[in-house]
């Protein structure tokens, strides 16, 4: 007896990378691309409407955003807003981002694997139907520096702030990065430069890189 189709939402805001990842997964026997979203909120409402068994989520997504949101990539969001509205969805991660800090941030709302945008073809294929079944599938490449890296101590906020202050932006211009307060962005670098053992939100930005935090 034949197995049914494994459903499968995009959402990618790039349209050439989305279309061509329809094209490339509809070619695959077993595979269904029953929708393809281009940020958060149309990925959120698709999802809704077809329930597919996986939803295939690149971090970097448009997205309204409530405000204090900014500090985590947008397909965070997808994930997180997936196990509210369709639970029974897996999410795996398709992404350019290479960091373990995105890594974390993307387990922790829920992700089932993670891949980064240069792999191959059959390899995301197999990641698809691996996580279909529930196993956890992670680009072997980051799997490594997660290894070898010690555990973050920071939350996904301060990570977005020390994120900021790597481009040497003043408070002022990461509050309105991130629709904060200053005094609130003023806290996450103060809990960061203690956590960090740093003198100050540079040294806790030199630290943090160097610890794959970021």
């Amino acid at each position: 007896m034949t197995e049914p189709p494994l459903d499968v939402l995009i959402a990618e805001d790039q349209d050439l990378v989305r279309e061509a990842l329809g094209l490339l997964l509809s070619a695959y026997a077993g595979l269904r691309v029953v929708g393809a979203a281009g940020g958060v909120e149309e990925a959120l409402a698709l999802a809704a409407e077809t329930r597919p068994h996986i939803a295939l989520v690149d971090l970097h997504l448009p997205s309204d955003g409530a405000a204090g949101q900014e500090d985590v990539p947008n397909g965070v969001e997808v994930v997180a807003g997936l196990r509210r509205r369709s639970p029974a969805t897996r999410c795996l991660i398709l992404s350019a981002f290479r960091e373990p800090g995105a890594l974390r941030a993307a387990l922790a709302a829920g992700a089932c694997g993670y891949l980064v945008k240069d792999t191959s073809t059959a390899r995301l294929v197999a990641a698809i139907r691996r996580v279909a079944v529930g196993e956890l599938v992670i680009d072997d490449r980051l799997a490594a520096r997660i290894a070898l890296a010690k555990p973050c101590p920071l939350t996904p906020q301060e990570v977005a702030v020390l994120r900021h202050a790597q481009d040497v932006l003043t408070v002022a211009d990461i509050a309105r990065a991130m629709r904060l307060s200053t005094g609130t962005v003023r806290n996450y670098i103060t809990r960061a430069i203690h956590k960090t053992g740093a003198r100050n939100r540079h040294e806790a930005v030199r630290i943090a890189a160097a610890n794959d935090w970021l």
